[in-house]
């Protein structure tokens, strides 16, 4: 997959997002992360997300992802959606589901680089701190379509809704 194709859904994503109309919350911006370190190697996983909200429970999100694995490197663009199950205000636990689609790029040392399709599945739990922020907890399984690999993930971030 060439970098212009990349650039091309980043930007097919942007444009959607900014046609797309929200009622309630306008916007949600995400972070989350995980690390592990074995025996001085170490894996870490780091996610962004900007989404726009369809209705006070449905987004659309646009990620870029990065991945660090044992001397495995990748990097992921992509579109999904979120959906919460309830509104959720202080003080509220509140499940949520996601999915999404994305162009990867990756390496290993010694070989070139690969291009692959990215399949994301994910569910979790949002804790309200303050009606537009949350603590986020999540279980992402991810799916590469060049036959590496079905990969879980436990990752805990936070949103902010604006």
């Amino acid at each position: 997959m060439s970098v212009n194709k990349l650039l091309a859904l980043l930007i097919l994503s942007l444009g959607m997002m900014t046609n797309v109309y929200a009622a309630g919350k306008s916007r949600e911006f995400s972070l989350d992360a995980n690390y592990i370190s074995v025996s001085g190697q170490s894996a870490s996983l780091l996610n962004v997300a900007i989404g726009q909200f369809l209705n006070p429970q449905t987004v659309v999100v646009t990620s870029l992802s990065t991945q660090q694995n044992f001397g495995y490197t990748g990097t992921a663009i992509g579109i999904g959606g979120k959906y919460y199950f309830f509104d959720g205000f202080r003080g509220d636990l509140v499940p949520f589901a996601g999915f999404g689609l994305a162009l990867r790029q990756s390496a290993i040392p010694g070989d070139s680089n690969h291009a692959s399709t990215q399949y994301d599945l994910n569910v979790g739990l949002a804790y309200f701190m303050v009606d537009n922020t949350t603590l986020d907890a999540k279980v992402r399984i991810l799916n590469f379509n060049d036959g590496s690999a079905n990969v879980t993930i436990f990752s805990a971030g936070f949103s902010q809704r604006f």
